[in-house]
């Protein structure tokens, strides 16, 4: 059989682009891939005070377990919240100055977060503070990444484009969560935390070769109110909140790992296994979904991706989970490739802000929806793992309502 050729489009802009994002996964995937464990190992002092206050009313204290993922539940609420209320506002200044304002604003904001978590490991209560400052990078770096993402790509290279921007990010993850779990192990989370700021700085160098584009656009609540109304939006907004369902268990992925292999070391070392064939699927893919743009590869993948959420309650073992990883991430490459490229496509056009801005606050509310449960579903039923695995089954599922072109009729 013939491999396809991969075409992409090659102007500076996209190379910048290209470079800035690389830099930005590798931060993500050698630091932030572990912060749900650093997170529910992180000793808050006034769960102590809870705890007592429990035993004094003669209730169950709350359990280890319990309060991590409350933790992460909490931490990531808050993020998310912040970036919910902040969207409009991030847009507008977007407008006003420019996306590479936007960017560099984004990659300082990161650098803080960054900071704040290396301060948290003296005084855990950074760790608000810090969480607060990444719910503001995420709209500012975020929205103007995907906008300038689509504004220089063809419509019919969209695929092709994403298609190397993930075999790319593929590498990255390939080697990072190896490299960050034994940095851990060995050296600890400060200095993973400081190799993170020095990356991040990195990727600031390309964030200034980009050009400065005036974004001709009027972003407001009235605006978002109206978009919402609009059932063909909605219906889009359905398919943001099932990738956040799905996105948000894979941020606790890793932590369900943790507990049942022990070592920060083995998480990573496992995953960076299970990626490798995933790194081949990205390369081509991306210009088979320009040529051939059928639904039913699509639709399959995702009934894959939902059948192996529900059999993770099954898997116990470090081979189990190497087999499980490794299928998901084949069927991950073609199915959100083929997703990412439809929602990127639809926002091609004058508005095109607009649409990243308001994608992002769905995502946000999902994301707020979803922490809300984890909490909520921990704390009545002490371990549920499984029910969130079904949540992000019916995630994954959600996905399938996409389409390319809005449809009045829904």
């Amino acid at each position: 059989m013939k491999l396809p050729k991969l075409s992409f489009q090659k102007n500076q802009n996209l190379k910048h682009l290209y470079a800035m994002r690389l830099f930005r996964e590798l931060v993500n995937k050698l630091v932030m891939f572990f912060l749900p464990i650093y997170f529910f190992n992180l000793h808050l002092p006034f769960w102590d005070q809870i705890n007592w206050a429990l035993n004094q009313r003669g209730q169950d204290p709350l359990s280890t377990l319990q309060i991590g993922i409350f933790n992460i539940a909490i931490l990531h609420l808050l993020s998310r919240l912040v970036a919910f209320i902040s969207a409009i506002w991030v847009a507008q200044r977007t407008i006003k100055l420019g996306t590479k304002h936007a960017f560099v604003m984004g990659h300082i904001l990161y650098a803080l977060f960054v900071i704040f978590l290396f301060l948290s490991q003296g005084n855990p209560y950074w760790i608000f503070l810090a969480v607060m400052i990444d719910g503001l990078q995420i709209n500012y770096f975020w929205n103007s990444y995907h906008y300038s993402l689509s504004r220089n790509s063809n419509h019919h290279k969209m695929g092709s484009n994403l298609g190397i921007i993930n075999f790319l990010l593929n590498l990255v993850t390939m080697i990072s969560p190896a490299l960050g779990g034994l940095v851990i192990a060995v050296l600890g989370y400060g200095n993973l935390f400081l190799m993170g700021l020095l990356l991040i700085g990195v990727g600031l160098i390309f964030t200034i070769l980009l050009d400065n584009v005036k974004v001709r656009d009027k972003i407001s609540w009235e605006e978002f109110a109206s978009w919402m109304s609009e059932p063909g939006f909605r219906r889009l907004g359905l398919t943001f909140a099932g990738r956040y369902f799905n996105d948000g268990m894979l941020n606790l992925w890793p932590l369900y790992i943790f507990i049942l292999l022990g070592t920060s070391a083995k998480v990573g070392l496992l995953y960076s296994f299970s990626l490798l064939m995933a790194m081949g699927i990205s390369y081509f893919v991306g210009a088979i979904i320009d040529k051939r743009q059928s639904r039913k590869p699509f639709m399959m993948s995702a009934s894959i991706l939902s059948f192996f959420w529900i059999i993770r309650s099954f898997v116990v073992g470090f081979w189990s989970i190497v087999v499980v990883n490794t299928l998901d991430r084949v069927a991950s490459s073609f199915h959100w490739l083929f997703f990412d490229r439809v929602w990127m496509v639809r926002g091609k056009g004058r508005e095109g802000l607009s649409y990243f801005t308001y994608r992002q606050m769905i995502s946000s509310v999902a994301a707020i929806v979803f922490w809300s449960l984890v909490f909520f579903l921990f704390y009545f039923f002490g371990n549920a793992w499984t029910s969130l695995f079904v949540i992000a089954a019916v995630g994954v599922l959600l996905t399938l309502l996409v389409k390319e072109h809005q449809d009045p009729k829904f």
